[in-house]
């Protein structure tokens, strides 16, 4: 494989004249044309511009195709309503002794209250923990599903429009949009 051509060559390559100046030579009698030592150096340079251009090809296209992959695995997505694309790996198995933690109610403390004023995912974090208690009404639940479908949109006015909300209708209404 040729090697790729460096800056100076190209820059050298770049600066080269339209034409392609010829000398006559003779010699006992004989006579040729040479071409001169810039449009030899270019024609050398020639092989290596064509692999170069070979390999941004292949570059550009594997970047296509992959940026038409994850386009269409997108809209996959955003059709089935996923707020993000599954794991490409299973995530690795917890030990058996967090299964009793993860059965225990979640507390909001206090601190992560107050962080759910201004920070969307704290706001969210705090939401899944109201509406997944015992005794969560049927407004929390609906509250954590309107803003997860507007954190999902990335509509953050929706987001805590709907963290505000205190009945179902007004909730209703905003997860419809």
């Amino acid at each position: 494989m040729a090697t790729r051509l460096t800056e100076a060559e190209l820059d050298e390559l770049e600066k080269a004249p339209d034409e392609i100046a010829l000398t006559l030579e003779q010699e006992r009698g004989k006579a040729w044309v040479q071409p001169d030592e810039a449009a030899r150096s270019a024609l050398r340079a020639v092989p290596r511009l064509v692999a170069e251009v070979r390999r941004l090809r292949e570059r550009v296209g594997g970047l296509e195709s992959e940026q038409e992959r994850l386009s269409k695995e997108a809209k996959r997505s955003a059709k089935a309503g996923a707020a993000a694309p599954a794991p490409e790996r299973a995530a690795p198995a917890p030990p058996e002794d967090l299964g009793s933690l993860l059965a225990a109610p979640f507390r909001v403390s206090q601190k992560a209250a107050s962080a759910a004023k201004d920070d969307p995912l704290a706001a969210l974090a705090v939401q899944v923990a109201r509406s997944l208690a015992e005794d969560a009404s049927e407004v929390e639940r609906a509250r954590l599903i309107a803003m997860a479908f507007a954190a999902a949109e990335g509509n953050l006015e929706a987001f805590w429009t709907a963290r505000k909300q205190r009945s179902l209708g007004k909730l209703a209404g905003l997860a419809k949009s």
